[in-house]
């Protein structure tokens, strides 16, 4: 019988400015990022496309990302995150 396992995930990349970002934040802003990059990572098309072809912009009452997935999904670069 094969493994059970959980489900996809794409890999998420944070950008140099992204990782800075992150670094500033308090724990708690963290754990809410967390939450939405694990959702994001499981599926990159819950955001909107920006006005740009190649970046997308997820939000929600607290958090927003952009990010640019690849075209298969299985890479998503995160590039840009706010927590509020």
């Amino acid at each position: 019988m094969p493994p059970k396992h959980g489900p996809w995930r794409a890999q998420v990349v944070l950008h140099d400015v992204a990782e800075r970002q992150i670094d500033a934040m308090n724990d708690a802003d963290r754990e809410i990022l967390d939450a939405a990059i694990v959702r994001l990572s499981l599926d990159h098309r819950i955001g909107a496309r920006g006005d740009g072809k190649l970046e997308w912009e997820y939000r929600d009452d607290r958090v927003r990302i952009v990010y640019i997935p690849t075209v298969i999904g299985t890479i998503v670069l995160v590039a840009y995150v706010e927590v509020g």
